[in-house]
């Protein structure tokens, strides 16, 4: 059962989004992906959080460390 909950941000952890499949996507490059949770969770730990996930994904963003701060549209729907 997953926690769907728009009181979840980024501070959110795997342990409470218990979504199989993770969805991850950038509104402003168009980028999209999947990852699975257990791999996620046998990889970074269940207190991993979206916060540090999505910092892994946008990997190489030059958006996510601009002069203007952070731009990168990386985002998680299961968050919303």
């Amino acid at each position: 059962m997953s926690r769907k909950a728009s009181q979840l941000d980024l501070t959110a952890t795997l342990r409470q989004v218990r979504d199989p499949v993770i969805t991850v996507e950038c509104r402003l490059c168009g980028r999209s992906g999947q990852l699975e949770r257990a791999t996620l969770v046998k990889k970074h730990g269940a207190g991993v959080s979206f916060g540090r996930l999505r910092r892994m994904a946008a990997m190489g963003c030059e958006r996510l460390v601009s002069e203007d701060g952070d731009r990168c549209g990386t985002r998680f729907p299961c968050l919303d």
